[in-house]
């Protein structure tokens, strides 16, 4: 996590202050309760919650999703965080993640994803004819974890005369910023707001589930072209036909996911530091003694080596020696007794 995103936790978390923690709900919404702030470090927070029991509805544990909103000049701001550990009923450990932003008027928490998924735009249907083929694709989907013999699911998908055609498309790997209401796609096509389409998107749980929506589309933003590729619409979708157990599934996703990545900059952050205190730490002389053997070595293998070559020199070169020799023995030679 960048440096700046600490500073301004910093800057806006303070111990003894209050702040607002908004509990995600199963059915849907957010529960809002205050707590004080016990202790504040880097991006993590301990916070006491006001409450002695939370409602019965309303469950936090350990990997929970939820945020916390501050007030800077009358605006509420709020940040994003996951519940790391849970100490007693009240107080709860939570790393920040992301930067503080203008709260937003949104029911979900929203995670950016890469996923596989199927979508198709419905021109003008009934929308009880939808809702009645969304329950059916939903109803087959769900019947695969029920514990029902692969042949009563054939069959019951044989029985299945869908009401309105669709026309699907696939989407490998698509870029997408999902929550429990709603995603921002990029679709290859334009789609105007307040069209439905239908959504199979695959989350890569375990085991892998297949969830059955219809969103409508809110809005379509501009096309854009990037540089390598063909244009596409960010559209932002909102969920009309989700079942409760389907929209879990997408929390318990986005969690798992924002689990694994904390872990991953903890990882990189910790390396960091330990490389760090390595490089402080004072060197032992089982550390310092092979240092200064292979030290003692080379300098005693240039000792040798350059006075190697001095000899060398002053001898001057055994060609010229011989040549020497055999001048003088021809000269000898050829002188008179």
């Amino acid at each position: 996590m960048p440096e700046d995103y600490y500073a301004a936790y910093r800057e806006h978390l303070r111990k003894g202050m209050r702040v607002e923690i908004g509990i995600p709900l199963l059915g849907g919404g957010i529960f809002r309760d205050w707590a004080v702030i016990v202790e504040s470090r880097a991006d993590e927070l301990l916070a006491q919650i006001s409450r002695d029991v939370l409602p019965a509805n309303v469950r936090v544990d350990v990997g929970f999703i939820l945020d916390v909103s501050i007030w800077i000049k009358k605006e509420v701001y709020t940040c994003s965080g996951i519940v790391i550990e849970r100490l007693g009923g009240r107080v709860l450990r939570i790393r920040l993640f992301g930067a503080f932003t203008l709260r937003e008027r949104r029911q979900f928490f929203r995670i950016d994803l890469n996923l596989r998924l199927r979508y198709a735009v419905l021109a003008n249907p009934d929308k009880r004819d939808v809702e009645r083929d969304w329950e059916q694709r939903r109803d087959l989907e769900h019947m695969k974890f029920q514990g029902y013999d692969q042949f009563v699911i054939a069959a019951q998908q044989a029985r299945f005369s869908p009401s309105v055609p669709l026309a699907w498309q696939d989407i490998l790997w698509a870029e997408v910023n999902l929550g429990g209401g709603g995603l921002l796609i990029r679709l290859p096509e334009p789609v105007q707001p307040e069209r439905l389409i239908c959504l199979e998107i695959h989350l890569p749980l375990a085991p892998p589930r297949q969830i059955q929506a219809v969103a409508e589309v809110i809005h379509l933003m501009a096309p854009k072209a990037p540089k390598s590729g063909t244009p596409y619409y960010a559209a932002g979708v909102r969920f009309v036909f989700l079942d409760e157990r389907d929209r879990d599934l997408i929390f318990r996703h986005i969690s798992v996911t924002q689990i694994a990545l904390l872990r991953e900059t903890a990882d990189r952050r910790e390396l960091k530091v330990a490389e760090q205190v390595r490089a402080l730490e004072p060197q032992t002389w089982q550390q310092i003694l092979p240092r200064v053997l292979w030290v003692l070595f080379f300098l005693a293998l240039c000792f040798y080596l350059v006075r190697y070559l001095i000899r060398y020199r002053e001898a001057g070169s055994p060609n010229e020696i011989g040549e020497t020799y055999e001048k003088a023995i021809r000269e000898y030679r050829h002188e008179p007794k």
